[in-house]
C-alpha cells in the first residue's frame, strides 16, 4: 500500500467518527440580528450544523494596559468559558486566538492543530494583514471616537497600574503574555492560532462554513484581526459576533460621549448594519438571559435625563432619513458635555402624534415610562396634539397633565420634572394659550418650567423655513415633477416626498402647502438642544455641588 492511500486511510479514520458526531449532535438554533441603516432591528431564525461551526476567540488576554479592560474581561470570562464548554461538547471547533501570544504554546497539541493544518488551495489576499474597513463602512460616521486609544481608566488608576506591571518586568503598553486561565483550553480538540493563512488553513481543511466571533475589543481586534469580522465577512465565511461577549476600547470622556456600555453598543449596532450579523450567548448555552457587565465595571455614575412628548420630541423623520447623525437626545448630551464633569444619559421617550390622556391610557406609560431606571430630570413637552385631539381641553388638558405629574413623582420619586413649552407650531395665539396653560400647571405644582418658545421663535427669524422638514403628498405633486421626486418618496398608505432640508426648493417650492409642514429638521432639534442643555445645566450644577 502506498503512502498516499495509507494517508487518505488515516484520514477518513479520523474524520468518520467526527462526521458521524456531527449527524447525532443537535444542531444550533441561532437567531442572527441586523440592522437597517435606518437602525431597524432584523431577526433572521438559522439551524448551523455544529461540525461546521468554529468559535474564535479573539485576545483574551491575561493583562492589559487599561486596568479597567482587565476588570471587564474578568468579569465576562467565565460566562465565556461556560459557553466554549457548550459549544466545544457539541462538535464546534475551537480556536483560541491571543495575539502576539503564540511562544506559551509552541509544541502543545494545540498549537500544532493550527500549524499543520494543511494548506487551502486557495488563500484569500492579504488575509494576514488587518482589515480596517469594509466597502460598506466607506463615508458612513463612524459610531464612536476611538483615537486616543479608548483607555478609559481614571488617569491616576492607569499610571498606577503601569507602575505596578513595569515593577512586573512587563511593557505597561503591551503587558500581554498568554491568553487568560480563565478560558480552559482543550488540548485533545481545541486549536491555538493568531496566523490568518493558519486559521484559515483550519477552516478550509475542516470544512467550516460558520464562524463565531467573540472576545476583545470589538471596535479594534475583533473587528480588524487577520482573523477577524471584517476578513471573514470579505471572504465568503458565514461569520457572527458573539455580541454579549465581547467589550469595546471607549471612553467616555469622547465623543459622542455616552457610557462604556452604550459606546459598546453603538458599535455593535454598527457592525449590525455594515459588517454582520449577531447572535447572543444564551442562544448556544439555552439560559434565561444573555451576559450583562455589572454596575462594578459601569463607570463614574451618569445623570439621566428622559424626555417625554410628542413628534416634535420624537424626531421620527430625522432619525429615518439620517440615522447615522446626531440627534436631538444626541446633541444635548454632547452640549452637556462640553462642560467638564457633567456627563449624561439622554433618554428620548417621545412619540409621534401623542397627547398626555393617550399615555396614561394606552398602556405606554406603564410599559415604557414607569419601568425606566430611576432618572434625575425629566422633560414633559406635550401639548399639541392635546390641543387637536383632546375634547374640553381648557379643562381636561391641565387635569392630565397634573395627572401625568403625580405619575411621574410616585415612579421616579428622585427626578426633577420639568413641564416645557411648546415650540411655534400652531399661529402665535393657540401657542400662546397652551404654554400659557403649561405654565399656571408648572406654577401650581411647584415646578420649574421651561419656556422653550422665544428661542425658538427667534431663531424662525433667521428664515421661516430653514427649522423644519418638507413633507409633501405624492399625490399633490405634478406628474411632469414626479421623476424628480422619486429618490425621495417615502413609501407607505399615501406616499409622501420628504427631505430635512431645502435640497427641493427650487424644484418644488411654488408647489401650495409646500413649506406646511412645522415638525423640526435637524437644525430645529440643534435650537431645541442648545437651549435644554442651557436650561439643564444650572440645575446639573446644583446637583453636582449638593
Amino acid at each position: 500500500m502506498d503512502f498516499t492511500l495509507r494517508s487518505l486511510l488515516a484520514a477518513l479514520t479520523v474524520l468518520w467518527p467526527l462526521g458521524l458526531a456531527a449527524e447525532t449532535t443537535a444542531p444550533l438554533k441561532l437567531k442572527l440580528q441586523t440592522r437597517s441603516l435606518a437602525g431597524d432591528v432584523r431577526s433572521a431564525a438559522e439551524v448551523w450544523a455544529p461540525a461546521r461551526t468554529a468559535i474564535i476567540v479573539c485576545d483574551m488576554w491575561d493583562l492589559h494596559h487599561c486596568k479597567n479592560a482587565v476588570l471587564r474581561e474578568t468579569e465576562m470570562a467565565p460566562r465565556l468559558n461556560a459557553l466554549l464548554a457548550k459549544a466545544r461538547s457539541q462538535g464546534v471547533f475551537i480556536i483560541h486566538a491571543p495575539s502576539s501570544c503564540m511562544a506559551p504554546y509552541e509544541g502543545s497539541p494545540a498549537r500544532e492543530r493550527a500549524r499543520s493544518a494543511p494548506a487551502a488551495d486557495q488563500l484569500p489576499p492579504a488575509i494576514d494583514e488587518w482589515c480596517r474597513q469594509l466597502p460598506s463602512e466607506a463615508g458612513v460616521i463612524y459610531p464612536i471616537d476611538q483615537t486616543d486609544g479608548g483607555e478609559d481608566d481614571d488617569p491616576a488608576v492607569h499610571a498606577a497600574w503601569a507602575r505596578e506591571l513595569q515593577a512586573r518586568g512587563l511593557n505597561p503598553r503591551a503587558p500581554w503574555t498568554r491568553q487568560t486561565d480563565l478560558l480552559n483550553i482543550d488540548q485533545e480538540k481545541d486549536a491555538i492560532s493568531d496566523s490568518g493563512t493558519e486559521i484559515w488553513n483550519l477552516l478550509e481543511s475542516r470544512d467550516i462554513d460558520n464562524v463565531m466571533l467573540t472576545g476583545v475589543h470589538v471596535n479594534m481586534c475583533v473587528a480588524g484581526r487577520p482573523f477577524g469580522l471584517r476578513q471573514m465577512a470579505k471572504n465568503g465565511r458565514k461569520v457572527v459576533l458573539i455580541r454579549d461577549l465581547t467589550d469595546s476600547m471607549y471612553n467616555p470622556e469622547r465623543w459622542p460621549y455616552v457610557s462604556h456600555e452604550r459606546g459598546t453598543a453603538l458599535f455593535i449596532e454598527f457592525i449590525e448594519k455594515r459588517i454582520c450579523p449577531t447572535v447572543t450567548s444564551d442562544q448556544i448555552l439555552g439560559d434565561a438571559a444573555p451576559f450583562r457587565f455589572s454596575s462594578a465595571t459601569a463607570g463614574p455614575k451618569r445623570h439621566r435625563i428622559l424626555l417625554l412628548g410628542d413628534s416634535t420630541t420624537e424626531a421620527s423623520f430625522p432619525k429615518r432619513l439620517a440615522p447615522d447623525e446626531p440627534q436631538l437626545e444626541d446633541t444635548v448630551r454632547i452640549l452637556l458635555a462640553m462642560d467638564p464633569g457633567v456627563r449624561t444619559d439622554v433618554v428620548n421617550l417621545g412619540v409621534s402624534g401623542e397627547f398626555i390622556r393617550r399615555l396614561l391610557d394606552s398602556g405606554r406609560y406603564e410599559k415604557e415610562v414607569a419601568t425606566e431606571p430611576d432618572a434625575d430630570l425629566i422633560l414633559i413637552r406635550y401639548g399639541i396634539n392635546d390641543n387637536a385631539r383632546r375634547e374640553g381641553f381648557a379643562e381636561n388638558f391641565p387635569r392630565d397633565y397634573k395627572e401625568l405629574i403625580g405619575r411621574l413623582r410616585q415612579d421616579h420619586p428622585g427626578a426633577k420634572l420639568i413641564p416645557v413649552s411648546i415650540i411655534p407650531f400652531a399661529n402665535e395665539e393657540t401657542s400662546t394659550r397652551i404654554n400659557r396653560i403649561i405654565r399656571l400647571v408648572a406654577d401650581e405644582e411647584k415646578l420649574p418650567f421651561f419656556d422653550l418658545y422665544p428661542a425658538y421663535a427667534a431663531a424662525l427669524k433667521a428664515g421661516p423655513d430653514m427649522l423644519n422638514y418638507r413633507r409633501y403628498p405624492l399625490s399633490k405633486v405634478p406628474a411632469d415633477l414626479q421623476p424628480l421626486a422619486t429618490p425621495y418618496i417615502l413609501p407607505g398608505k399615501d406616499p409622501a416626498v420628504v427631505v430635512l432640508d431645502n435640497r427641493l426648493d427650487a424644484l418644488f417650492g411654488h408647489l401650495p402647502g409646500w413649506f406646511g409642514d412645522r415638525h423640526p429638521n435637524l437644525a430645529g432639534y440643534q435650537v431645541i438642544a442648545r437651549e435644554t442643555a442651557r436650561f439643564l445645566a444650572t440645575f446639573l450644577a446644583q446637583a453636582g455641588s449638593e
